[in-house]
This record gives structure tokens, C-alpha cells and sequence, in this order.
């Protein structure tokens, strides 16, 4: 196609669509086929369009990623950021609903024709996808919601991916009995003295985006409620979004999913007390935990607890003197709790109480999540067509690991510590 003026496509566009509209018929296959080349070309149009840069936070992990090889468009970087909303990660460009008149999930559960629906397969990524590109608005909506109710995303590491998959380079943990992060050595040398040389070591984290497919069913009616219905809908995908991606992040197998921090190579274990009770939490439990945590992670740390621990922390207590006093383990300040000084979340996601990993100290900044900016919507009729319900899908694609590899041994050559500790099986 020709170089041409965006409006003039746009105009072009219409005409084919009213002549069709004034004819009472559907788009024959030419005209069909002109629409979606038009589309596809304003698409590539606006996607080349630039958007507003992003400036890495100074205060990012010690092992965060530093750059990133993928980028947004063929001249500008993408870079990950500490700001989670979709503003600060995808810029202000990208596809946007075009009929004012009417909203995209109006358009998208009817069935029918509509110009501004783009179909997935007309963009990057795996077009046996199907379903429709969710518009920005709609995606931002989501997003928010999402991160409302997440527990990881808003205090990890977000990266930006602009394709399938990204790599971004991380220092290897190492040991500092020889080593600091990286291979970094140094020594104290008299005049003339020979200075020892240690290779930087560095390693390659691939980020492979993971396919995340959320189902929705509901009454005709809630899609006749073309307010509160489009409204409700956006809730219950940013919500169920939000709900298993926490669940991965923590404990995914890395198996066709996120690599959740309960698998990964880098957690310690902190092994229960002789004689200890099972399905008990003492405090010699959560002193020991602290001991094994990395100590640049501990400022940003968080104890994430399964809320069957909840009866065993609140009567959690350590005795003061000989006259019967007791000081809770757990307090709470403004709705918080907190443990040791440190915020406690609690959670469905993790582990129930006895389990490994039903209580964690992490450094959720330590984690990093590969986050890719398409959504597609798709609704079928015909799965219910019998109850009148309809049934929707959500696809959104992300990744997500731990920044570490491993755990970090201390200058003495056997205490191993991490960002993530939990507590062992009871």
C-alpha cells in the first residue's frame, strides 16, 4: 500500500463500511480485505509513533537489571522501572478505542461487525491466539485493578517486553569467602605490589513469555447492562488476573508458567526446632528466619504468611521476666502488622500452615516480572447458548523469576543467606 495520510485511510475506510451499511449486507471478501490491510496499517502507523521515554529509579535491587536488549520501538529503549501503573511501563501510544459512541466490550461480546475491533492476529505475538486486542483504556483499566489486589507485582521488579522474549543481564550471586557479586575482588597492596585479577562473572536471564488465559461467564443480561456490566467485567479480569499471577510468582513451577520463589534455586530453608510441635510456629522460628536473610534485602522485606497461620501468630508471645509477663510476637500499627520490625501479608497463595513455605521473609524486589502490554478478548455464545450465558476469554502474557540464582554464602564460607526465606515443613 501506498504512503498515505492516516486520515485519508481512515475516511477510505469508512466509505467502505457505510456503502456496505447503506446496502443492508456484510463486507464482501475485497472489501473485507481492504479494511483489514487499512487496519494493519494504521496499527503499524501508530505503534511507530514515539511515546514517552522512561528513566530507570535510582534506588532499584542490588541485582536488578540494569538494561534491557528488547525495546519498544526500533529507536527507543525499554527499561524497567520501580513505577508499576501502565503510564510509567507501556508509555501513552499504542491502540485506543475509536467510536465514542460505544465502548470495546460492548462491541466485542456482540457478535457483530464493529470497525474498531482489531483481531489479535493482526498483531505481534502468536496469532493462534485469536481473540481482539484489548485498546489502552481498557488495558490500563485492568491493570489497575490488577495491581489493587496483587501481592508481588507492586513491590517487585517490573520489566517491560516488546516481544516474546527478553534477556537481561544479571551478576551472579557467588561466594564471598573468595568473591563479592559479579567476581568483584580487591586487596590491599604495598608500592609496587602485584595486584590479583578476578574475571567479572555475569549470567544471561531469559524472560519467556508466559500465556495467561482467564475465563468469564455470565448472563445475557449483565452484557445488557452496558454500564455496570462493562464495569463488573473489567474488575473480574484485573481480580482473577491478579489472583493467579500472586499464585505463580510464589509458587509456580517455571514449568509453562512464571518460576514462583518457592522453586527457585536461591530460596533457604530454615529447619524446625528439636521437639518442635507440628503445625506450630515459636519464636525461635522467626529469629532464625531473619538471620538467614540477605542483610541489603532486609529494609525492603515483608514476612508473607498463609492466613491459617493467623491463631498461631496472634497468640505467639515471649515471656518477660520471672513474673509472667508476655510481649506479642506480632504487633499492629494503623492496620498493619508487623513482625521483628518488618510488615506481614497474609495470603491464600502460599502454603497452609505446616507446610514448607507457609511463612516467608522476602525481598520482593529481588524478583523480577517480564510484563508484556497486549491483552486480547474473545466471547463465544455457543458454549451455553442453552443457559443464555456467554463465555469470555482474557489472554495477557507475562514471566517472572527471581533475580538471584542462587544463595549467597557469607565471608565465613558456610552461612548461606538470600532475599527469600522460609520456614521448613512441621
Amino acid at each position: 500500500m501506498k504512503e498515505l495520510k492516516i486520515e485519508e485511510l481512515k475516511d477510505a475506510r469508512q466509505k467502505v463500511i457505510d456503502k456496505a451499511q447503506r446496502e443492508n449486507r456484510s463486507l464482501n471478501k475485497e472489501e473485507q480485505e481492504l479494511v483489514t490491510e487499512i487496519d494493519d496499517y494504521i496499527y503499524d502507523w501508530q505503534m511507530r509513533q514515539p511515546r514517552e521515554a522512561l528513566t530507570r529509579e535510582v534506588n532499584g535491587p542490588v541485582n536488578g537489571p540494569y538494561t534491557s536488549l528488547s525495546s519498544r520501538s526500533k529507536n527507543e529503549l525499554v527499561v524497567p522501572t520501580a513505577k508499576k501503573d501502565w503510564k510509567s511501563l507501556f508509555g501513552s501510544g499504542g491502540y485506543s478505542w475509536p467510536d465514542k459512541d460505544s465502548n470495546f466490550f460492548s462491541a466485542a461480546l456482540s457478535g457483530r461487525f464493529h470497525p474498531g475491533l482489531i483481531k489479535g492476529a493482526m498483531t505481534e505475538g502468536t496469532p493462534g491466539d485469536g481473540g481482539f486486542l484489548v485498546p489502552v483504556e481498557q488495558a490500563a483499566a485492568i491493570h489497575a485493578v490488577s495491581l489493587e489486589n496483587e501481592l508481588v507485582m507492586p513491590r517487585c521488579y517490573v520489566q517491560p517486553m516488546n516481544s516474546n522474549s527478553t534477556t537481561i543481564p544479571g551478576m551472579s550471586i557467588g561466594d564471598h569467602s573468595t568473591a563479592l557479586f559479579g567476581g568483584f575482588t580487591a586487596s590491599y597492596t604495598g608500592e609496587a605490589g602485584t595486584i590479583s585479577e578476578n574475571d567479572p562473572t555475569c549470567r544471561a536471564m531469559t524472560l519467556q513469555a508466559k500465556k495467561l488465559t482467564g475465563l468469564i461467564r455470565f448472563s445475557s443480561e449483565l452484557n445488557a447492562d452496558s454500564q455496570g456490566g462493562m464495569k463488573q467485567i473489567t474488575t473480574l479480569c484485573g481480580k482473577g488476573l491478579a489472583w493467579y499471577r500472586d499464585k505463580a510468582f510464589l509458587k509456580g513451577s517455571g514449568a509453562g508458567e512464571p518460576l514462583g520463589i518457592l522453586n527457585a534455586d536461591c530460596l533457604v530453608e530454615v529447619d524446625k526446632e528439636d521437639g518442635q510441635d507440628d503445625n506450630t510456629i515459636v519464636y525461635e522460628n522467626l529469629t532464625n528466619m531473619m538471620s538467614r536473610m540477605f542483610a541489603g534485602s532486609f529494609q525492603n522485606s515483608v514476612w508473607v504468611c498463609h492466613q491459617t497461620c493467623i491463631p498461631q501468630l496472634l497468640q505467639l508471645t515471649i515471656a518477660v521476666g520471672a513474673g509472667g509477663s508476655h510481649i506479642p510476637v506480632m504487633s499492629e500499627s494503623d492496620g498493619v502488622f508487623r513482625i521483628l520490625t518488618r510488615p506481614v501479608i497474609f495470603t491464600e497463595k502460599t502454603e497452609p500452615l505446616g507446610d514448607k513455605g507457609d511463612i516467608m521473609l522476602a525481598d520482593l524486589s529481588q524478583y523480577v516480572v517480564g510484563l508484556r502490554s497486549e491483552m486480547r478478548f474473545d466471547t463465544s455464545i455457543h458454549a451455553h447458548f442453552s443457559t443464555d450465558e456467554l463465555l469470555s476469554r482474557i489472554i495477557e502474557r507475562h514471566d517472572g523469576q527471581p533475580l538471584w540464582d542462587e544463595a549467597l554464602t557469607l565471608e565465613d564460607g558456610s552461612t548461606t543467606v538470600s532475599p527469600f526465606v522460609v520456614l521448613g515443613a512441621r
